[in-house]
């Protein structure tokens, strides 16, 4: 399980209530999740890396050497909510 918050006192809190009721033990700071990882750049600031998860991909497919491409959508384009499909 992940715990992740605002309030370091409320993490604490909650992670105090759940090891009351459930047998736990405490990793520290996640480095990864469901093969993502967690980059923490700065002051509370995370961000979620799919680099290894892409070359894992690619490498599965054989296209390691693959040459990228520009995406044939002009930099004018911007997208919105509006553009999205919400038949899902």
């Amino acid at each position: 399980m992940l715990v992740a918050g605002l309030s370091m006192k409320e993490i604490l809190s909650l992670k105090a209530k759940l090891a009351k009721e459930f047998s736990m033990k405490d990793l520290g700071l996640a480095k990864k999740i469901l093969g993502m990882r967690i980059i923490r750049e700065k002051k509370r600031l995370l961000k979620i890396s799919q680099a290894e998860y892409v070359e894992k991909v690619l490498k599965r497919f054989n296209m390691l050497d693959a040459k990228p491409v520009n995406v044939p959508l002009g930099g004018h384009f911007k997208l919105s909510k509006a553009h999205s499909d919400d038949s899902r």
